[in-house]
């Protein structure tokens, strides 16, 4: 089976009723299945063959998903570009999966040049997003218009390529993932049997980058007859107002975005009757933060995933029944969960053998959604991939029940006088004093402790004056001391904001002292 085997189900099944939603934009199953039949006949008319690489640079919108339809009916591979990329970051994409078409929106009209739109054999299509027609490129609608509305022969099996799917580049240049049919389809069922939708009808507001980490909860929506309600751009206070508006009952987000709306002015009194599950993920929520949302939106609303790109959204999961303050298990709030049941997870020293039970070493995994490997990159793909098991580079442990506890990146661990810091154990402290909105920490190299333990804090109310600030790093320094003893942070350098990229995720690599606005403690 195949990705567009389980689209061609849709019509027949829900027709005329409303599948997708983007502003005063509406589309019905009957109309998405038409005119991504259209877009695919279109695009194997224009000379594209199955298997080329087709990349995609759009704000998101309606289009997003019709495209991403007609290049699975049409067997072309997505290249998924994110939103936030940088026109040299969407170079090296383009150049590296050889994209034969690269379909871009009006809103990138100022960073899309020629050497995007004629490298090599590539050619170009732009979607108006309700601007003019721009002269020399072919306008999206009309292409899509030319093609005929027949349903499209899918003579390939489920381990054609899907998708590349581009990681985030924090350790060198971003690797294309190969994601197959198979992939996607067992992301879609893991999500159905976990977390919905649970009936026909259900909406699902996704905020996040289509391109990525949303994109991935739009076939299991389809499968199941659901609603996607998206937003363009993500904003807390309009999250509210769209999830009370269309009354939905899943909220997919990552953490950063979740705080932000907890700190919109009423959140507290904002009626989401029908809502189910508040669905979070691509790194750690802090536990103070993850405790307001627990009483705001209330017991058993929050789910956390955990995935990576090359096994995609569905590794570990902690429910809502395990999202509760009145749990005998209060440490369970600070894990991933339990792996889903398609998953085996496991965690090994550096020479690939299981720790004790509850040691500390990296997470590796096997599962049905695993990847294809990486794109051009034979060598990479097997130090990945060993006998079968995906080697994470994240370093966890697992408890005696089965819950996985994440403790950083292989590569961010502390080694201060001997003993291995976890980041995030220190990072959980930190978020427990009340001025702190966000906390990064780690190691410096000291000719004394070897790296010494440094901490990077954005406040939630920056004073005025930089002495206001330095006053409550210092406070914050002390209140580390009685709750981490010789693990607490050295130093703390206060910022502005924390680096992220596209995804939303914290960059540690991108923090360095000359970039703080001050630093307290010991010496730099």
């Amino acid at each position: 089976m195949n990705v567009p085997d389980a689209l061609r189900r849709l019509t027949p099944l829900y027709g005329d009723a409303p599948a997708l939603i983007c502003g005063s934009e509406h589309q019905s199953y009957a109309q998405l299945d038409e005119r991504s039949n259209r877009l695919a006949n279109a695009l194997l008319a224009s000379g594209l063959q199955r298997g080329d690489r087709v990349a995609v640079w759009l704000e998101n919108s309606i289009a997003c998903i019709e495209i991403d339809c007609a290049l699975a009916k049409a067997g072309l591979v997505r290249v998924s570009l994110n939103a936030r990329l940088t026109h040299a970051e969407a170079e090296y994409i383009l150049a590296d999966s050889e994209a034969r078409l690269f379909i871009f929106g009006a809103s990138f009209d100022g960073t899309v040049d020629a050497a995007l739109i004629d490298g090599g054999p590539r050619r170009a299509l732009r979607v108006g997003e309700g601007t003019p027609p721009v002269a020399g490129l072919p306008d999206y609608d009309a292409f899509l218009l030319s093609g005929n509305d027949a349903p499209v022969a899918s003579v390939f099996d489920a381990e054609h390529l899907y998708c590349l799917f581009y990681t985030s580049g924090t350790t060198g240049k971003p690797k294309g993932v190969m994601l197959s049919h198979r992939a996607m389809l067992h992301v879609a069922w893991n999500l159905l049997m976990e977390v919905g939708p649970l009936e026909v009808g259900e909406r699902a507001l996704l905020m996040q980058p289509l391109s990525h980490g949303a994109g991935f909860f739009v076939l299991p929506q389809l499968m199941k007859g659901g609603v996607c309600v998206i937003m363009r751009h993500f904003d807390p206070a309009e999250v509210l107002r769209l999830a009370a508006e269309h009354q939905v009952e899943m909220i997919k987000l990552i953490p950063t975005m979740l705080q932000r709306i907890l700190r919109v002015p009423g959140v507290e009194k904002v009626a989401l009757p029908r809502l189910r599950a508040i669905i979070y993920g691509a790194s750690p929520m802090p536990e103070e933060p993850l405790r307001q949302a627990i009483q705001v939106f209330g017991a058993g609303k929050l789910v956390q995933i955990y995935g990576q790109s090359e096994c995609p959204v569905t590794l570990t999961v902690l429910h809502g029944n395990e999202h509760r303050l009145d749990t005998p298990w209060p440490q369970r709030l600070t894990s991933a969960g339990r792996p889903w049941g398609t998953v085996e997870v496991r965690v090994v020293d550096d020479a690939g053998v299981d720790v004790a039970p509850g040691g500390v070493g990296e997470v590796v995994l096997c599962g049905p959604h695993l990847m294809s490997g990486y794109w051009k990159r034979p060598e990479t793909t097997a130090e990945t991939i060993r006998n079968g098991w995906l080697h994470t580079k994240d370093m966890g442990r697992i408890d005696e029940h089965g819950f996985v506890y994440l403790l950083g990146r292989k590569d961010e661990m502390i080694i201060s006088g001997g003993y291995n810091i976890a980041p995030r154990e220190i990072e959980d402290v930190l978020y427990q004093h009340a001025a702190v909105q966000e906390a990064a920490v780690l190691g410096e190299a000291d000719a004394e402790w070897g790296q010494a333990v440094v901490a990077y804090v954005c406040l939630k109310e920056p004073s005025e004056e930089a002495s206001g600030g330095e006053a409550l790093a210092r406070e914050l320094l002390e209140f580390t001391r009685p709750r981490l003893g010789f693990k607490r942070p050295k130093r703390i350098y206060l910022m502005r904001e924390l680096p992220k990229n596209p995804a939303g995720k914290i960059q540690k690599k991108a923090l360095v002292p000359a970039a703080a606005l001050a630093c307290i403690g010991g010496a730099a």
